[in-house]
């Protein structure tokens, strides 16, 4: 049985906090805000897009807590924030193996890897511990909240359970719960529609191999 857990599309949470202590197969406030952000695209028979302008990128920016509500977002950070967003899905998509993710994904990866210069972090040391946090404030300063949340999860060995449904009626993003991280799907009825799938096909298969 898939044990994963899921967060609902649009979730807002703050991305640019760490773990606060949560187990490595145990979600986090890192891991809430990174599935919020990535389901805000409409995957599968998801919702209409969540981040369509600069008012809706405002708004979902600052319900995160990665940025104040004065901030000035323009369309062309719309454009980056769906380039964020879609390399992100490439990389959690790939963890579940879905189709043709990981031809796309070297890729997303080097996206990734560029715009790390562009939206920098830096380390805040206290005597409570170390983590990373944006080195600069407004719309730039929360797209490296997102990154933070993503080294955050890294150094908690984490990282690798951020996914994205198989089931391509869902395609929700998901923190894979598993002992050996080995879930493919958000949760059970994602995981028995799938198997239903492949069952009808099996059945077509061997329908169509018969000889007339």
């Amino acid at each position: 049985m898939d044990t994963s857990t899921s967060t609902g599309r649009g979730t807002s949470a703050s991305a640019g906090t760490t773990g606060s202590g949560a187990a490595p197969s145990e979600p986090c406030a890192s891991s809430a805000g990174l599935l919020g952000f990535v389901n805000t695209t409409p995957h599968g028979s998801g919702p209409v897009e969540l981040l369509g302008d600069s008012a809706s990128l405002t708004a979902w920016l600052t319900g995160a807590g990665l940025m104040t509500s004065d901030a000035v977002v323009t369309e062309a950070d719309v454009v980056a924030a769906h380039e964020l967003r879609a390399a992100l899905c490439t990389v959690f998509l790939s963890r579940s193996g879905c189709e043709g993710s990981a031809d796309r994904l070297p890729e997303a990866e080097q996206y990734l890897a560029r715009i790390a210069e562009r939206y920098p972090l830096t380390l805040k040391v206290t005597a409570a511990g170390c983590r990373p946090v944006p080195a600069q404030a407004g719309v730039l300063g929360a797209f490296a909240g997102l990154l933070a949340a993503a080294a955050d999860l890294a150094a908690r060995g984490a990282w690798l359970r951020m996914k994205i449904c198989k089931n391509p009626t869902c395609y929700s993003g998901f923190f894979d719960r598993t002992r050996n991280t080995s879930g493919l799907y958000c949760g059970t009825a994602c995981g028995s529609q799938a198997a239903q799938r492949a069952y009808r096909n099996r059945i077509k298969d061997a329908s169509c191999a018969q000889p007339s």
